[in-house]
């Protein structure tokens, strides 16, 4: 059963629009149209929606869900087993996101991307962004978590033909680049008040860092937007939904017309909360220019830059995996964010 029309009858905070996408899997240009309307409208406004209707089964995300609680159960001794690498494949122990405010963030997570093996091109050539999965042995858990991946990204791609349309460009304008993908997802536990030892930060204030993201989040809440006037609101969990927000990247290559919106997680109750966002780039090679959405050079606000390129400083600024380093004194400024890369 496909999940999402029940969310309509949720209250939802003000600010957040909530699109029914079921068009987009259609073959009517006119609904098709229509839906990319409200998906861009929010875009240009504030950069998140809430998308319903979107195929993504509620078995795909339990299965996936019972899988990923039955792995962070384990001990740190078995889940640092597929300790995450350089190419951002496998577990994140506490305390690698770097933030502005010099917080820590009370939360460890697991990583995985688009599925690649040993032997093909990227991989054995070295292009960083690009390795297989590092699986843990519990039982499982791969099947499930990349049933779900995979029925993610599906949707990743139905929202990208919906920005395609909205800008008035052929559906694959955006889909075209993402035949080997730096697609990937970040499984996070938080750890509620058990974890406030650590921090009172469950994810600092930041921006994501590419194209666009497509967000489950659980019932327990926590996630917060910075409105236009400054002030945090909470992104209600609605049951069925999907959260869509814009990233850094995209923002760039719409010229500045989509927002990419600062967010943070807020999470104190004593129970672990768990969200499974799918960040969707394109190839590594992938050039992003607002001059391909017919910008004039006198009025682009961004020169070219390399998908990857952009990725990776992005990672450099923010993961001491990739060798960030913490130099913030801790604050409470809940407005301190890390400096978007220009």
């Amino acid at each position: 059963m496909a999940a999402g029309l029940s969310a309509q009858a949720q209250a939802m905070p003000a600010g957040i629009p909530l699109v029914d996408i079921g068009a987009l899997y259609g073959d009517d240009p006119a609904a098709k149209k229509a839906v990319a309307a409200k998906i861009g409208a929010a875009c240009d406004d504030i950069g998140f929606f809430y998308a319903v209707n979107h195929n993504v089964s509620t078995d795909v995300i339990d299965r996936a869900l019972a899988a990923v609680d039955r792995f962070f159960s384990l001990p740190t001794e078995e889940k640092l087993k597929v300790e995450c690498d350089r190419n951002n494949r496998g577990y994140r122990k506490v305390g690698d996101t770097v933030h502005a405010n010099g917080k820590a963030s009370a939360r460890d997570s697991f990583d995985l991307g688009f599925p690649v093996t040993e032997d093909d091109p990227e991989v054995k050539a070295g292009t960083p962004l690009y390795a297989p999965n590092n699986w843990p042995d519990t039982p499982g858990f791969r099947e499930a978590v990349e049933t779900y991946y995979g029925e993610t990204y599906k949707l990743g791609m139905k929202i990208l033909e919906g920005f395609a349309i909205y800008l008035g460009k052929p559906e694959d304008f955006f889909t075209r680049h993402f035949t080997k993908p730096v697609a990937d997802m970040v499984i996070n536990h938080y750890l509620g008040a058990r974890g406030l030892h650590i921090s009172d930060q469950a994810s600092g204030p930041h921006t994501d860092h590419g194209i666009v993201t497509i967000l489950w989040q659980d019932m327990l809440g926590g996630l917060e937007v910075m409105g236009k006037d400054g002030e945090w609101m909470g992104v209600t969990p609605l049951r069925g939904s999907y959260v869509i927000n814009i990233g850094e990247l995209m923002k760039r290559w719409t010229n500045g017309r989509f927002k990419a919106t600062v967010h943070r997680v807020v999470h104190l109750q004593d129970k672990s909360r768990y969200s499974m966002p799918l960040f969707c780039n394109p190839n590594f090679r992938t050039m992003v220019d607002p001059r391909d959405l017919g910008v004039s050079d006198a009025d682009a606000k961004y020169p070219p830059v390399m998908s990857g390129d952009f990725l990776m400083s992005r990672f450099k600024a923010t993961r001491k995996l990739w060798g960030a380093e913490d130099k913030a004194v801790v604050s409470n400024d809940d407005k301190l964010i890390e400096k978007a890369v220009d």
